[in-house]
């Protein structure tokens, strides 16, 4: 295998947490975490048996798309939140995630570690897409609108859509005064 962080040829096999075997690279310290083993040890691995973990301050990984040290074929860059630089490099190919040092802890952290198969998802992530479209969306209409206009509208958006006569009351705002 070769490592897809700095493409070192060292593994170790080790355990992230009890029961949870990865390969390790003995030069960076970044983990290769095969999603069958990463489900096997959370079937087995209730909740509270996981370690305690602080959130660690990651920096983004710069750089191009990493390969797989499987298959040699790109990885995809996923987003773990919005709101968090984390992301994660999976290959679809080899079901498995790259994990960079401090990733692991981060994802505990959040309350995600248990949560793999739901993050590399197409859901997950189209609907963090979604929402980043919704906040740039917000963003620009609060520049426009300005803050006070802007809630102002959202307020009367949710009270329209409560009326029996929405389409009407719309319409009426946007006739022409006589």
């Amino acid at each position: 295998m070769l490592c897809p962080a700095c493409n070192s040829h060292g593994f170790a096999n080790t355990a992230l947490e009890s029961g949870l075997a990865v390969e390790s690279c003995t030069k960076c310290g970044g983990v290769w975490m095969e999603l069958d083993a990463y489900r096997r040890w959370r079937e087995r691995t209730p909740d509270a048996e996981t370690s305690a973990a602080q959130m660690v301050d990651l920096e983004p990984a710069e750089g191009a798309a990493r390969l797989c040290p499987k298959t040699g074929l790109m990885m995809a860059r996923i987003k773990v939140m919005n709101e968090v630089p984390l992301r994660l490099d999976y290959s679809a190919m080899a079901q498995g995630v790259w994990l960079d040092g401090g990733e692991w802890e981060a994802l505990q952290a959040l309350g995600l570690h248990r949560q793999l198969d739901g993050i590399v998802s197409e859901r997950w992530q189209r609907q963090l897409q979604e929402a980043a479209s919704r906040e740039r969306m917000e963003k620009a209409h609060r520049a426009r609108f300005g803050d006070e206009a802007y809630d102002k509208l959202v307020s009367m958006r949710q009270w329209l859509s409560q009326q029996n006569h929405r389409a009407e009351m719309i319409a009426f705002l946007n006739a022409r005064e006589h």
